[in-house]
């Protein structure tokens, strides 16, 4: 069928004047990202929070604590309202929407409380697809998050349980995502969305130097590297510094994953983000994934089969190695 309407009513003559229909209107997303700290999602989706809001998308991030704290020398009352406009000078810079739950730092627990506060942000915002830490993170504010997150999948649909957020009309269960660790144990990530950011890095660099205190005070200060820091007007020197700790924490991205990387894309990108996908939740479909996620990867489940094997295969040739060469040292002392 061609995409045509017919009106024989226009003036004059009664003719036929053929004119385009509107075509069906393009669905926008909502994306919603619970980080434990105010940074947090920047951190992990600064770049596909732009290819998303660029796109007309819109994203909210979430921070269960409002960051009191993320200081060395700073208190916590003054220190969580300067983080609150920083991480709002952020998301503005991303195009995100941000709302911050006002849990202290170190308080995220899994207690009914806390569970309500998820509950009632996500039936809110009613969003498509959710992202969080994953389970097995270094930090305890980001473990519980995640649990909370989890603990909330389910129960979003449940009328009678914190019935003071209504559900949505849409009755919808969002797709549930984790993004990027390096973390192995208990299980390693599983990277089955590879994004490119490689297009919109700097911007989400020069969103992220809104976090000042963090990026440029706290986090350098917990490495021993305060001394680094340049000073405020040196913003290129600056740039360097957030290089380093972008690189630092996300490095494994684009190593651990090289082989993937060079066969989802005719060029390799130099900076990604990559996604898990949570079993509870909606199990998005491949076409769904490509719409949650622009200029992205997905392999194939066989590919990453492949992939977790070869890893193990590695370690254990290392083990053999070792093996072998403690072997020979016993042989040799006898």
């Amino acid at each position: 069928m061609s995409n045509v309407e017919y009106d024989k009513d226009i003036w004059p003559l009664g003719c036929s004047w053929i004119y385009p229909r509107d075509e069906k209107k393009k669905k926008i997303l909502k994306v919603m990202v619970v980080g434990a700290h105010p940074d947090d999602p920047d951190l992990l989706t600064g770049g596909l929070a732009l290819k998303l809001t660029k796109r007309g998308h819109r994203v909210k991030y979430v921070s269960l604590t409002n960051g009191n704290m993320g200081h060395q020398t700073m208190g916590p009352i003054d220190l969580a309202a300067r983080e609150l406009k920083e991480t709002q000078a952020a998301a503005d810079a991303l195009g995100a929407e941000y709302e911050c739950l006002n849990i202290n730092d170190g308080c995220v627990y899994v207690t009914h409380e806390n569970l309500g506060k998820v509950i009632g942000v996500i039936r809110k915002y009613d969003p498509d697809l959710v992202i969080t830490h994953r389970l097995n993170d270094y930090h305890r504010d980001h473990r519980y998050t995640s649990q909370l997150v989890m603990d909330a999948s389910y129960m979003l649909i449940v009328p009678h349980y914190f019935p003071e957020y209504p559900i949505p009309e849409s009755r919808k269960m969002p797709v549930f995502m984790y993004s990027y660790d390096s973390f192995e144990k208990p299980y390693p990530f599983v990277p089955n969305v590879l994004v490119d950011i490689t297009d919109v890095y700097k911007e989400k660099a020069a969103a992220l130097i809104n976090h000042e205190s963090q990026m440029m005070e706290w986090l350098p200060w917990t490495m021993n590297q305060e001394d680094l820091v340049p000073p405020d007007y040196d913003i290129n020197m600056r740039y360097q510094i957030l290089e380093l700790l972008l690189e630092h924490v996300f490095s494994g991205i684009m190593s651990n994953y090289r082989k993937l990387w060079k066969k989802g894309f005719k060029k390799k990108p130099r900076h990604g983000e990559a996604f898990e996908i949570c079993e509870y939740g909606e199990q998005p479909s491949r076409a769904q994934l490509k719409e949650f996620f622009p200029d992205c990867y997905i392999p194939r489940s066989k590919e990453l089969e492949k992939y977790q094997y070869a890893e193990i295969y590695k370690k254990m040739k290392k083990m053999e190695k070792r093996i072998k060469k403690l072997e020979d040292k016993m042989k040799g002392e006898k």
